[in-house]
Formats: structure tokens, C-alpha cells, sequence
């Protein structure tokens, strides 16, 4: 990720509120979301992985990120983090970041959408579990995925 990228996505975190009272704060909050966005995009998923993750990647991250220790936080302290953001937030920070990387690049953005039926997996009702994936392959981000009904409309993901 650029620097630009890393700026845009810390200025699209940085909007959400801060719910953690001022004493005993030892990390920024804003940083440890973006932590955990940046370890997401690098496909870590798991908070521990991706207090390891930081770890590797400290001496680049520690700065723009505002932090202040030597250490990135522990995975406690991440988890707590995240446990006082709601998904909402998550997802318009996230939303957001994407929106001024696209804007940017809009010209040169290629996306494709894959669907699949997966036969061997069965929702509640027994029917195959349809999903929809979209990509944009020169930016490298999974715009949209998930399960589908069979119902799915474009206009549902347009904002």
C-alpha cells in the first residue's frame, strides 16, 4: 500500500468516533482500526496473525499509524478495540477508504463478478449456497462477497 493509500485510509478511520474513555488509553484508537484494515487487505484474518502481522511490519507502520510504543498493541488489546466498533462503522470507514482510492483511478478500474453454486454446502432450507464475488484486479480489493439468495440485484450494492 502507497503512502497516499495508507493516508487515505487512516483520514476515512480517523472520522469515526473514539468510544473509549481518555485514561488508561495506551494506543490510539484510530491506529489499531487501521491495524486491523490493513491486516484484513493482507488477507490475515485472525486477530493474533495479525498482531504478528504488525509485528513484521512495525518499523513502517508504528509512525504513520501514530503509535507510540515500541511494540504493536496485544491481541487483547485489539480485540477490545474492535469490540467497541460496530460493523457499520467498520464497513463506512472501509467504504469511504475505497471511495477516494476509486476516485482517483476511476477510469482505469476493471472489475469481474464470479458466481458459484456450491453443491456440497446447503443453506437452512437444503439448497445449494449461491455466492457472488466482485474484484477489482488492478487495485487488488474484493469489492463485494458473500452468500445469495438467487434474489441478488445490482442496484443492491450501489450507494
Amino acid at each position: 500500500m502507497s503512502a497516499g493509500s495508507l493516508s487515505a485510509l487512516s483520514d476515512a478511520v480517523a472520522s469515526l468516533p473514539d468510544p473509549r474513555s481518555k485514561q488508561g488509553v495506551s494506543h490510539p484508537y484510530h491506529g489499531m482500526l487501521v491495524l486491523v484494515l490493513l491486516g484484513l487487505i493482507a488477507q490475515v484474518s485472525y486477530i493474533a496473525r495479525i498482531r504478528r502481522w504488525a509485528t513484521r511490519h512495525w518499523h513502517t507502520l508504528r509512525v504513520p499509524l501514530h503509535f507510540k510504543r515500541a511494540q504493536p498493541p496485544a491481541a487483547t488489546t485489539l480485540s477490545r478495540a474492535l469490540a467497541k466498533t460496530s460493523v457499520a462503522d467498520f464497513q463506512k470507514a472501509f467504504g469511504t477508504f475505497l471511495q477516494q482510492i476509486l476516485a482517483e483511478d476511476h477510469e482505469t478500474i476493471v472489475a469481474a463478478v464470479d458466481g458459484k453454486a456450491a453443491k456440497q454446502v446447503k443453506d437452512a432450507d437444503g439448497n445449494p449456497l449461491l455466492m457472488l464475488n466482485i474484484f477489482a484486479h488492478n487495485i487488488k480489493v474484493t469489492l463485494l462477497s458473500g452468500d445469495v439468495k438467487g434474489d441478488y440485484r445490482v442496484e443492491d450494492c450501489e450507494e
